[in-house]
């Protein structure tokens, strides 16, 4: 089966990867892919955005989306969290046997996360129940609450 598990480098993103690589220890023939979105500028800051010079943004938008492997990884520039996000989630799961495919994006983190499910052709998409914006309020986050109701891959949502 492929499995899309989605991080953000959050405790609770590391949780599911760790739960999940142990529900699945012994049957490694799953296919693995991790996917990071990196969350769009809000407008306000926007400027900011702007200040970055332009080669930084064509490293972060074409070359994370070749990197598959930590090799791949490793022969970028470390100009973005998203490379240290991949590279901790692809480290994580190979303790557990797991030699994963990693992908990145930029953008709304609910969206991206539904077009690559739906691109991807996944049998399950794995992520943790809150991200780096967890809300007391809600049983779930918002990327979680939005991807379990818009999705039709079967989706797992580790506490």
């Amino acid at each position: 089966m492929k499995i899309l598990m989605c991080t953000d480098g959050s405790f609770y993103s590391d949780n599911a990867l760790a739960y999940s690589a142990q529900l699945f220890c012994n049957m490694k023939e799953h296919e693995i892919v991790v996917l990071y979105v990196m969350p769009s500028v809000h407008e306000e800051f926007r400027f900011y955005e702007r200040k970055f010079d332009e080669e930084v943004r064509k490293l972060k938008e074409v070359e994370l989306k070749r990197a598959e492997t930590i090799e791949d990884l490793k022969n970028l520039k470390p100009v973005d969290v998203s490379v240290k996000i991949l590279e901790n989630a692809y480290k994580l799961l190979m303790k557990f046997g797991f030699e994963s495919k990693t992908k990145a994006r930029s953008g709304n983190p609910s969206d991206e996360i539904l077009k690559e499910a739906e691109e991807g052709n996944y049998g399950l998409i794995i992520m943790g129940q809150y991200g780096y914006s967890k809300s007391h309020k809600d049983a779930l986050g918002k990327v979680a609450s939005i991807v379990v109701k818009n999705c039709k891959t079967p989706v797992l949502i580790i506490k």
